[in-house]
């Protein structure tokens, strides 16, 4: 089977710089346990040495036994295991591949947890030959999330709490930013070359899917009108939506100055709703206006996940949702003994 190694390691060195300090090692690995591809959670950014992947590989080899087994079955998903020295998370990535995070020992699952998915989810998409973007973007919390109960020597199996969620999720931002064309991006795969703005609001479905994840996510698309002209209905459709994406297009620096303003509107009328920061129209690299840096910035201020997509060619659309759904998820996720 040809696999783009490229795309892999770029994924793994993404991966490695969001999860931070506490990375000890990234390992994708086959249903035998062999190694496929692998890098270090050292400063150099090297792929992992041959010692380091021994000695990951002899500490990780039974309780592959076992995962490999009940994935072979269909049972396993994704899991927890604890040792003295470190923490792991395995996330099936796929038919071919299971996906292994090394922690040390004092880490943080809970803040990983949502990284892996994300991961594995696109190292399946690369094994199966589609195109993925390798980007694994910054993912912020507001919500407070369940904490993963350490066991030391025991296998835990990751599992969300119930078997389907539905979500309202509302998109705000200025006229023209591209809202609607990231919906149909995501729902339909189409993109519309012709623009027509929206007159109060659009309603779609689409639900979210994750490798190794029985569970469902599904939203209910509440597309706003962004022209000012629209602020009374907005506040009606916004009420009462679990989910939100704030967009802006970054080649009109306006819709970003904006951007805090749909952040005051949006969380004063949907209290407790998570929200994610996307720029849009990368596509348009001539005529961009505002920097990723800039972005970032913004969303550190407003507390919240960032990326950048682009409508046009569908680069990160589905992510961006994905990277939502995540956000609200976490705090559903718990531990059972396998």
């Amino acid at each position: 089977m040809s696999v783009d190694r490229k795309r892999l390691d770029a994924l793994l060195k993404w991966y490695k710089q969001e999860v931070g300090k506490d990375l000890i090692a990234a390992i994708i690995v086959n249903r035998e346990g062999l190694v496929m591809e692998a890098i270090s959670g050292s400063s150099d950014n090297k792929a992992i040495d041959e010692e380091i992947v021994g000695g990951v590989s002899a500490l990780v080899e039974p309780v592959l036994n076992r995962i490999t087994k009940e994935f072979s079955s269909g049972a396993f998903g994704t899991g927890t295991f604890d040792t003295e020295e470190y923490r792991l998370i395995f996330c099936e990535a796929g038919p071919e591949s299971i996906f292994v995070t090394v922690l040390d020992s004092m880490g943080m699952v809970d803040p990983v947890f949502p990284y892996a998915y994300l991961a594995a989810e696109k190292i399946a998409r690369i094994f199966d030959g589609r195109t993925v973007s390798p980007v694994i973007p910054k993912i912020i919390t507001g919500r407070a999330a369940s904490q993963i109960e350490r066991k030391i020597d025991k296998i835990q199996k990751l599992k969300i709490k119930s078997g389907e969620y539905a979500f309202k999720l509302v998109l705000g931002g200025d006229g023209s930013v591209g809202k609607t064309s990231m919906v149909h991006r995501f729902v339909e795969d189409i993109f519309h070359v012709d623009y027509k703005s929206t007159i109060g609001t659009s309603i779609m479905k689409k639900e979210c899917k994750f490798e190794g994840l029985e569970s469902k996510v599904r939203f209910v698309i509440w597309d706003l009108a962004g022209q000012s002209q629209f602020k009374r209905v907005r506040q009606t459709y916004v009420a009462n939506a679990e989910a939100g994406i704030l967009v802006f297009d970054v080649t009109r620096r306006e819709t970003y100055d904006n951007v805090k303003l749909w952040y005051d509107e949006t969380v004063k009328e949907a209290q407790g709703i998570t929200l994610i920061l996307v720029g849009n129209k990368i596509d348009l690299t001539d005529s961009r206006q505002v920097s990723k840096e800039e972005g970032e910035a913004l969303a550190n201020q407003l507390g919240l996940s960032y990326i950048e997509t682009s409508a046009k060619t569908g680069e990160n659309i589905e992510d961006a949702f994905k990277m939502l759904a995540l956000n609200i998820i976490k705090i559903y996720v718990e531990a059972i003994e396998v």
